[in-house]
């Protein structure tokens, strides 16, 4: 018999949406958690040594536990249900705390300036990002018809490991290791640059535009993460051309792109190097 449709998840309350902005509020209050230390980590929950200090993953995970998922379904409903109601939960601490300091989001008036604010901010960032966003995205395009055009080596490459670990010729299982470990490096940061490049240009926008702030600069933090992925990338393609010889040109095509794309964010934010991640550095 076909499934019974679940039925929409049912809207909350302010009342509990006040309850869990609340519960949440006491977890974030927790004094072993590192203060804003996801603002700056590259996302890779399952390398990273600061996960028990993170109030992202603390919440995250307690959501997929609350549903009972090891890791979040993408194609799942419910995991996008879920993900909805938590930026429900985020926007109404946002509504208010700044009902907390008069400001109205629900007049018009202030609704439509802050509406044409961010689009001429994104206008502008569009312009003053059009370089490195170009050059990143020519670089994961490049990457993606790579990759797919390894599979034929890489299954000539496992067959060929797998011969030597029979024969107990060679370093078989160590070279598996790294040609899996590179790729997965390859595939994490494959659009990754591009975004933080993006978040880093927006964020240099929007302090040009509305002052410093007294803060750590975001745009150099956003462009620290950048430039951490572009350095394992190389890194990751480098050793991936040792072990995969006919496509080694495209890849020192690839790495070359990525040199080019390392200085020039160097150039655009020359302090993001210096920038200290909480937790991190």
């Amino acid at each position: 018999m076909p499934q019974k449709p679940k039925a929409p998840r049912r809207r909350p309350t302010p009342a509990e949406l006040d309850a869990e902005a609340d519960a949440l509020a006491r977890l974030a209050a927790d004094k072993t958690l590192i203060s804003g230390v996801y603002n700056y980590c590259d996302r890779w929950c399952e390398r990273c040594p600061l996960t028990a200090r993170c109030l992202v993953f603390k919440t995250e995970r307690a959501r997929d536990a609350k549903h009972g998922r090891v890791r979040p379904d993408l194609e799942n409903k419910e995991f996008w249900d879920e993900l909805g109601h938590s930026f429900a939960v985020a926007m109404h601490m946002v509504m208010r705390d700044a009902k907390k300091l008069g400001v109205n989001f629900d007049d018009e008036n202030e609704r439509a300036a802050v509406e044409v604010e961010e689009r001429q901010r994104r206008r502008l960032a569009a312009r003053q990002g059009s370089a490195l966003h170009r050059a990143a995205t020519a670089y994961w395009k490049s990457a993606q018809r790579l990759l797919e055009r390894l599979a034929p080596e890489l299954k000539e490459t496992e067959q060929i490991l797998n011969t030597q670990l029979r024969l107990g010729a060679g370093r078989p299982e160590a070279d598996a290791a790294e040609i899996r470990d590179a790729l997965e490096v390859v595939q994490w940061y494959l659009f990754f640059i591009d975004v933080k490049l993006q978040r880093a240009v927006s964020s240099r926008v929007a302090t040009q535009r509305e002052g410093d702030d007294g803060y750590p600069s975001d745009a150099d933090g956003s462009a620290k993460v950048a430039l951490i992925a572009i350095d394992r990338s190389i890194a990751a393609w480098a050793r991936l051309r040792g072990h995969l010889i006919a496509e080694g040109d495209a890849m020192l095509d690839l790495l070359v792109q990525l040199e080019r794309l390392r200085r020039a964010t160097e150039r655009e934010f020359p302090k993001a190097r210096a920038f200290e991640r909480p937790g991190f550095d």
